[in-house]
């Protein structure tokens, strides 16, 4: 997490840090407001900044659109038209579906950081690292390499522009990696249950 902090902060990354949270400020009084109504924690609306930057017209090589950067099976699942005007563009409609989403992850796997591995990953590749690994616990996961490689680093990535931008830690207890340690640090991500 340590190393994504300072990419963001003073790194290569600053500048696109500094753009996302301008056009951060366009949704963010929306978004907070459907997180609100879901019942997940606001701190979930930094996953848009690493997702898209809060782009409505991001576009992956894996045809993943938006700010919460919807593949297209994952859009339809949550109500989101892909043909004719695609819904995943929609900032308002799309964050409605990444919230249910987001929910339901957690709701499948009780742990914030295990359901950013899932919105990022899919839920069948978590799913089987937890059975390979016998553990529920990401850092273990990514320690034993048996999530992806992106999977291992988007999940600091995230809670490293939460911490950026919320500008302080307590919360959720997670254990993050500096290099080949481990240390504790305190996120806030979540409220103590979240149901779909």
């Amino acid at each position: 997490m340590a190393n994504f902090i300072e990419y963001f902060s003073g790194g290569s990354g600053a500048k696109h840090w500094q753009a996302s949270r301008s056009r951060l400020e366009t949704y963010r009084a929306m978004i907070e407001q459907v997180f609100d109504q879901e019942g997940l924690p606001r701190e979930l609306l930094w996953v848009g900044l690493v997702e898209s930057g809060y782009n409505p017209l991001a576009r992956s090589p894996k045809n993943a659109v938006g700010i919460w950067q919807f593949i297209p099976e994952t859009a339809e699942a949550f109500g989101l038209r892909i043909e004719g005007p695609d819904e995943r563009s929609d900032p308002a409609k799309s964050t409605r579906a990444a919230a249910r989403y987001l929910k339901l992850l957690y709701a499948r796997f009780g742990d914030w950081p295990l359901a950013l591995a899932a919105y990022n990953a899919g839920e069948r590749t978590v799913q089987e690292a937890v059975r390979k690994g016998q553990t529920t616990d990401f850092w273990r996961l990514a320690d034993a390499g048996l999530l992806p490689r992106e999977t291992q680093a988007y999940v600091p990535a995230v809670l490293a522009v939460q911490y950026l931008g919320e500008g302080r830690l307590g919360g959720l207890e997670v254990r993050t990696r500096d290099d080949s340690t481990h240390r504790t640090g305190k996120v806030v991500f979540a409220t103590a249950g979240v149901s779909p």
